[in-house]
């Protein structure tokens, strides 16, 4: 299936300030950390994970620094080239298998046997126009068992309401409360919205969902990092508060993401 040229670009050019926009910020930090306290309980040294959207190959190589060997794909060359160059300069190299692949064409690997689990982070399946496409090849890739922890573009982020609100933006600050897709922050890609429901529908009766919880409830998206990182202490006290409340009634659907944990059902 040809996949449009137009978010390869995207990718690429974004690939270039990834790293001081999210990665290396004090609240990207504090979000990566609590998708790891989750996919750290997952999986374990000595099995094979596939890792979609995979960027510069934090996540990777985060796992594979705990034994887990990752075949991890992108759609961005460019973010590929700058895993790829973490990977050499980190010891763990021999562990991390990094290819510029689009989500979408999952199906180029089916000769390369089953994997022990998969995932996905930060919202890049909500990039993916046909994620019915996705599930189906992503299930033909994984055993039965395989965990698969997907994380999400939350709907309702109450720091982002309260952000657009006070820079007076009223549009930006419910946008992600509609259904469908807005498009992206600047506006060249269209970003998918769904509703937990409609996630859990949409990957039955392949997967079923063991649990999920938000990302970014109490702790503010990085966009806000020039302000947070001038409070640090509160910040580390957020993410504590986060901790607390990230599985709790309701108070998990919210967030600036949400993290599911799907297991791959008996065939």
């Amino acid at each position: 299936m040809p996949v449009s040229s137009l978010p390869q670009t995207y990718w690429n050019i974004a690939a270039e300030t990834y790293e001081q926009d999210f990665t290396e910020t004090l609240l990207g930090k504090l979000w990566r950390d609590a998708v790891w306290q989750e996919i750290d309980t997952g999986f374990s040294s000595g099995q094979r994970v596939l890792e979609l959207n995979c960027g510069t190959g934090i996540d990777a190589l985060h796992l594979a620094s705990r034994g887990v060997s990752v075949v991890a794909c992108d759609i961005s060359s460019r973010m590929v080239e700058m895993a790829r160059h973490r990977a050499a300069n980190s010891g763990f190299a021999s562990r991390v298998d990094f290819r510029v692949l689009p989500t979408e064409q999952l199906a180029q690997l089916q000769t390369e046997g089953l994997f022990d689990g998969a995932f996905s982070n930060f919202s890049g399946l909500n990039c993916v126009k046909d994620l019915s496409l996705v599930k189906r090849e992503l299930a033909s890739r994984l055993r039965p068992g395989a965990r698969a922890y997907l994380c999400m573009l939350g709907r309702f982020s109450p720091w982002e309401i309260l952000w657009f609100l006070a820079h007076g933006d009223a549009k930006k600050a419910f946008r992600k409360l509609h259904r469908g897709s807005i498009p992206s922050a600047k506006g060249e890609i269209e970003v998918q919205l769904y509703s937990r429901k409609q996630i859990v529908e949409l990957f039955a009766p392949d997967f079923q969902l063991r649990s999920w919880k938000g990302i970014g409830i109490a702790v503010p998206p990085s966009y806000m990092d020039g302000w947070a990182s001038r409070l640090p202490a509160a910040m580390k006290g957020l993410s504590w508060v986060d901790r607390m409340i990230s599985r709790a009634p309701i108070l998990r659907n919210s967030g600036g993401c949400i993290l599911f944990e799907f297991e791959r059902a008996s065939q």
